[in-house]
């Protein structure tokens, strides 16, 4: 666990967090907790329309334009990227262009845009990343698309905190019900109240789900990973 979680109530006081796919259905959940929390969020949406609670800011932004963020993640402690598209049973080559661009290379952008502005030797100033990769990583998800989308993002992501300069905590969540997933079986309300309790307390991986083959699944699958990566890759490889 790391020394965040020391306080775990006064923890996301006063903190600057971010979430993309903001309008969405646990984008929305988890900005109510963060807010009950004392958290200033900053609603990350791709929809022109959406409204929000009163105190939460909103900028809009299209997958493939994350380099326009660059300046609004200075300021940001705690980003959430979260936003996704499941183009469920199509497999046409426009539905693999999409799924990957947006789950997979729009993520890992901001991503490492925001890990850009952390400084190591600024440990006074919380900077986080939390990524939903979803359950996908270790299970099929009825969608082939999006399970290889999220896959790849979360082997990315597996990679990338070997050498990460902040905090990067997975979010591995079940099917919770919701636009993308309209059958799913739990509650995006409990979903998000369950990852803020979690991050709270240290968990890096947040794993949220019914299906117990889970818990088991993904730690062995990240902690294997890891070493496999740690064994056949350097940091700061010349080309």
């Amino acid at each position: 666990m790391n020394h965040q979680a020391s306080s775990t109530h006064q923890w996301l006081a006063g903190q600057v967090v971010a979430i993309t796919g903001a309008s969405g259905t646990l984008g929305r959940s988890l900005t109510r907790t963060l807010l009950q929390e004392g958290a200033k969020v900053l609603a990350l949406t791709t929809s022109q329309n959406s409204s929000f609670q009163e105190g939460v800011e909103v900028v809009c932004w299209q997958a493939g334009q994350e380099e326009e963020l660059r300046d609004r993640l200075q300021s940001i402690n705690i980003l959430i990227i979260n936003h996704g598209i499941n183009v469920h049973g199509d497999r046409s080559p426009a539905a693999i262009q999409k799924s990957f661009q947006v789950n997979t290379f729009s993520a890992w952008n901001l991503a490492e845009l925001f890990l850009s502005t952390v400084d190591p030797a600024d440990s006074d100033t919380l900077k986080e990343l939390w990524i939903n990769t979803s359950e996908a990583e270790v299970g099929p998800a009825i969608s082939p698309l999006y399970e290889l989308s999220k896959r790849t993002l979360g082997h990315l992501i597996t990679l990338r905190r070997l050498d990460a300069p902040c905090v990067i905590r997975k979010l591995i969540l079940g099917p919770f019900k919701s636009n993308l997933n309209p059958i799913g079986v739990m509650s995006a309300d409990w979903v998000g109240r369950a990852i803020v309790f979690l991050a709270k307390r240290g968990f890096r991986n947040i794993i949220v789900t019914i299906n117990p083959l889970t818990y088991l699944a993904f730690p062995l699958k990240e902690v294997s990973q890891s070493l496999y990566f740690q064994l056949f890759s350097k940091s700061g490889v010349p080309s």
